[in-house]
């Protein structure tokens, strides 16, 4: 597999591309990555987790590799055939307006109004004893389940918004100045909004805003030294974010951000493997689909939508392996798990190719609109953490938050004017001059 990537980057850069960095390469690499280290610590990753058989660990990595290899070799016949230098680039579409807003203290505030009804309602999740637990109110469920729907919108929309105004500081300030941060009017939202999530304990919407924003500056600016730097504190902080309450109380263990580590990033190997072992030996069907219209389906409230409530993704994964939809949030078993429990093996090379054509589309789309180096990063890695990364690992059960972010990414950009005594509705980043 490593063999294979090597000589895929070898040919890409030499005769299709010269960019290495691009949603093709980090996708496969992180997929690469999620499947060795999940294949040597499955062992060490199984002891967290009930309901594990290691046998079925060997028939995770077989049908990962598979995905694998057809999403590599599908990438790789794509440039071939259609080749990136036929591409022509425009301006009918300004990403930079797309990806940086200045947004208004009331969308603001009036997005915050969830988070701070279940603060002051519920509790504080991130000081409890059991942050991984009391992040999702598994404790105190039946009173936080009227404000779930209202929570999700509030958490994921204010995630987006704080990406936006990192942005739109970094590209008005490209020369950056830790004072101009501090003194900057701007920046007031920007620590409203961070204290707001880091209050959720839900770490990736605080933590990925921030990496991808600062990551992407760093190497616009070519700055080694500081993309090291910050690359190593933003591993520290995961593995300690998760045990904010033992750090404060002095027994914090190292033992304890393995555990973080090993139960947060590239558990698909383990996760699949807990999937297919309950998928088989519960003697279940094929769902032949159904996921995959309940995924489309997400948007309407679980309450109200019987299809989702019985075949959403995670909650199937949750069903099946014994445990209540509810308080457990699912397998993050990839979308190999659910195209295996849709169509079986067909589904897993069908759903790679798909898959595939997703990452080159979007690949193509980002190089025929960026115009802007830092713009193009920026996309490059937002893409990933937005479309990539959350499809691998959750297959369709993530289509709700892809909305929801794509919503709040627009909503800033809306300009009402009033031309020639009419109303008029323009969308700031289908104007290249905005």
């Amino acid at each position: 597999m490593i063999f294979l990537f090597i000589i895929y980057l070898f040919v890409n850069y030499f005769f299709i591309s010269k960019k290495i960095l691009n949603v093709c390469t980090v996708g496969l690499l992180y997929i690469l990555l999620s499947i060795l280290f999940g294949k040597y610590t499955i062992e060490y990753s199984a002891q967290w987790v009930s309901q594990f058989d290691l046998s079925y660990a060997r028939l995770s990595v077989k049908y990962l590799e598979y995905a694998y290899y057809t999403i590599l070799l599908t990438i790789f016949f794509l440039q071939l055939f259609f080749p990136e230098k036929r591409l022509r680039n425009s301006t009918r579409i300004n990403l930079k307006g797309l990806i940086s807003a200045n947004s208004s203290w009331i969308l603001i505030l009036i997005l915050s109004i969830p988070l701070y009804l279940v603060f002051i309602s519920i509790y504080f999740p991130v000081f409890q004893d059991k942050t991984f637990v009391s992040k999702y109110f598994q404790d105190r469920l039946a009173e936080f389940i009227p404000y779930r729907p209202f929570y999700t919108l509030s958490i994921n929309s204010m995630s987006t918004l704080l990406f936006l105004q990192l942005n739109y500081f970094l590209l008005k300030n490209r020369n950056f100045n830790i004072y101009r941060v501090l003194v900057n009017k701007k920046f007031a939202k920007i620590l409203f909004m961070s204290i707001s999530l880091f209050f959720t304990a839900k770490r990736g919407q605080l933590f990925f805003p921030f990496f991808i924003s600062l990551v992407s500056y760093l190497i616009y600016r070519r700055k080694v030294l500081g993309l090291t730097i910050f690359s190593s504190l933003a591993l520290i902080l995961i593995s300690i974010s998760r045990n904010i309450n033992q750090l404060l109380t002095g027994t914090f263990k190292f033992e304890d951000a393995l555990m973080s580590f090993s139960t947060s990033f590239f558990v698909s190997v383990r996760e699949l493997a807990r999937v297919l072992y309950s998928f088989e030996i519960g003697g279940y069907n094929y769902l032949y689909g159904k996921t995959y219209i309940a995924g489309f389906f997400s948007f309407i409230p679980t309450s109200i939508n019987t299809l989702k409530a019985n075949y959403n993704y995670m909650r199937y994964t949750s069903v099946i392996s014994g445990q209540n939809p509810d308080d457990f949030g699912g397998m993050r078993s990839t979308f190999v798990g659910e195209a295996y429990i849709n169509f079986g093996v067909f589904g897993i090379i069908s759903c790679s190719v798909f898959f595939a054509l997703l990452m080159y589309f979007v690949y193509l789309w980002i190089k025929k609109y960026s115009t802007d180096s830092f713009v193009y990063f920026l996309f490059t890695l937002w893409c990933l953490k937005l479309i990539i990364f959350p499809f691998y690992e959750n297959g369709s059960a993530m289509l709700l938050f892809f909305l929801i972010t794509i919503l709040f990414m627009i909503i800033p950009s809306i300009k009402l004017s009033i031309s020639r005594g009419r109303l008029a509705l323009k969308l700031k980043f289908l104007n290249k001059n905005a």
